[in-house]
């Protein structure tokens, strides 16, 4: 009886990974008029999604370079869902013998896992955004986390330079999506930028949980908990959105100071009405675009490794127009166009 069961789940196993293999699976999205039969390879993007608008372009980056390329594509882009989810799909790449792999994931220790097994296949894998802590087994592209806090340091100083308090307390809140590598380097960064400023004191420094709602929970514990912050940090655009919503129900927007990341038309009304101060992005269809030809050069050989920092714009008041038309509504009506 013991065997006949074991037989019955190895069957239903080997039932499953053939079904996957040959892309009957779940396929949420594929690339436009691209079937299996035709295509030069044959590439998956696992993302999970914080931030639609952002990855919308994204997608928009991949797909225009996939299209040109005759590369067929299959997405799982999926959020607030759990993280197995993530896993089995990256397993079920793997099973396939996918020609390649782009991934936007947490930092955990099961895709590393997963990440080694494909190097291990021959399977070249690219993290886009989110860098891995070992780098052995994958590519990366995206933003240089010293380079953001850099940056998010020297708008700070701007930004507050009007302030006439001998002493400004800011309270930092860091991305969940960080690595410990990245987290590192994005505060090193920041003190780094404001060191020669002794008016500004980081008080607290908090890992994010993730998400708006979230933020908004964390920033009114901080302006609750501790009324002196005059400023907020954000590395994120969840964290960012949420600490804006929040300084405004508290009724203190001309009293703290916020300087976030990420773009989309939600933050170009606080930059516009003066809630947030400014914000630190980079383009989202450039990530999609160097993302794909990045995997492409692995797969054909024309590279072993790839680490490719995308540019890291500053966006306040002054050109929140103009970056918001280049970056975002430029690629969209592009894409419609098409």
């Amino acid at each position: 009886m013991k065997a006949k069961i074991i037989f019955l789940i190895t069957l239903v196993v080997i039932i499953y990974a053939i079904y996957w293999a040959f892309g009957f699976g779940e396929i949420p999205e594929s690339s436009d008029g691209l079937s299996l039969a035709n295509h030069r390879y044959h590439c998956m993007i696992i993302t999970r999604v914080t931030d639609e608008a952002y990855w919308e372009h994204v997608f928009s980056g991949v797909r225009a370079v996939a299209a040109k390329e005759n590369v067929a594509l299959e997405y799982y882009n999926l959020r607030f869902r759990n993280i197995k989810e993530l896993e089995r799909y990256l397993e079920m790449a793997i099973l396939s013998r996918i020609d390649g792999i782009l991934l936007s994931v947490p930092n955990e220790p099961g895709f590393l896992s997963l990440i080694k097994e494909a190097a291990g296949k021959g399977i070249p894998v690219i993290a886009l955004a989110n860098e891995f802590e070992n780098k052995d087994y994958h590519s990366f592209i995206g933003i240089n986390a010293y380079e953001l806090g850099s940056k998010t340091g020297k708008a700070l100083i701007d930004a507050t330079s009007h302030l006439s308090s001998s002493r400004i307390e800011v309270a930092v809140l860091v991305a969940s999506s960080f690595s410990d590598y990245s987290y590192t380097q994005y505060l090193s960064g920041l003190k780094s930028a404001i060191k020669s400023n002794p008016h500004l004191n980081l008080n607290l420094i908090i890992r994010s949980k993730g998400g708006s709602i979230s933020a908004e929970e964390q920033a009114q514990t901080i302006l609750k908990n501790y009324p002196q912050i005059q400023a907020i940090v954000c590395s994120d655009v969840s964290d960012t959105l949420g600490v804006a919503k929040v300084v405004v129900d508290l009724n203190r927007v001309s009293q703290v100071t916020i300087i976030g990341s990420g773009l989309n038309s939600e933050i170009v009304r606080y930059i516009k009405r003066n809630i947030i101060s400014g914000v630190l992005t980079d383009d989202p269809y450039e990530l999609g675009t160097q993302g794909l030809l990045a995997l492409l050069r692995l797969i054909e050989g024309h590279s072993q490794k790839e680490n490719y920092y995308l540019p890291i714009f500053m966006v306040n008041s002054t050109n929140v127009d103009e970056m918001f038309s280049k970056l975002i509504m430029k690629k969209r009506a592009g894409e419609e166009g098409e």
